[in-house]
């Protein structure tokens, strides 16, 4: 009888966690975010940039989240031709003058860990912010040779809106700021995530 009792007691509470647990929204999901901007080089504009951001997001309570990424950027400023049956690359800028330097590339990577809060404005919206550290490596470049090679810690600050579906599915649009010492840039990201 006891070890009936046991079992009965043990299997409720199993039932009543798992449907406690089934209501509320998993803690993990991975997501990418795809960003176009613009770079400042030692306080001068360059061209126009992109952005890819690969995350994980883990929320630790109910408002606060960590995040680790991985942040791929370059300089957009270039042409792909077809030319006898090869694809050709070339810079649609002759003058070769990113950032007023003699520089026609810049190549950016950086992993990620920040920290991120979120405001619920219904079910399914929400604001959000987030503040972390990067480990940063970018090369500027003129015809492929190296002009400046830099890494170090520098920080990012973004701020936006995620709509999440009852299914996992989540969308977002933010500003995001990141500062690596003499480089900075300012972007403008959409994004796709899934908690799981």
């Amino acid at each position: 009888m006891k070890l009936f009792t046991s079992l009965t007691t043990s299997i409720i509470a199993l039932t009543i966690s798992t449907a406690a647990l089934a209501g509320t929204q998993s803690p993990h999901s991975v997501g990418i975010q795809l960003g176009g901007g613009n770079m400042e080089y030692k306080g001068e504009e360059g061209e126009a940039y992109g952005t890819s951001y690969l995350f994980y997001n883990y929320k630790f309570a109910p408002f606060y989240s960590v995040e680790v990424g991985l942040l791929g950027g370059t300089d957009t400023d270039w042409d792909c031709k077809e030319r006898s049956g090869e694809w050709k690359c070339y810079s649609d800028d002759d003058r070769h003058d990113l950032f007023e330097l003699a520089a026609d590339d810049l190549e950016l990577s950086a992993v990620v860990v920040a920290l991120k809060t979120d405001l619920s404005l219904s079910k399914r919206n929400k604001l959000y912010a987030k503040a972390g550290l990067s480990y940063y490596n970018y090369e500027i470049e003129l015809n492929k040779t190296k002009i400046a090679d830099e890494d170090g810690v520098g920080f990012m600050l973004e701020g936006g809106w995620e709509y999440r579906w009852d299914m996992g599915i989540g969308m977002n649009a933010g500003l995001q700021y990141h500062k690596m010492d003499d480089l900075k840039s300012s972007t403008l990201n959409v994004g796709i995530s899934y908690a799981f």
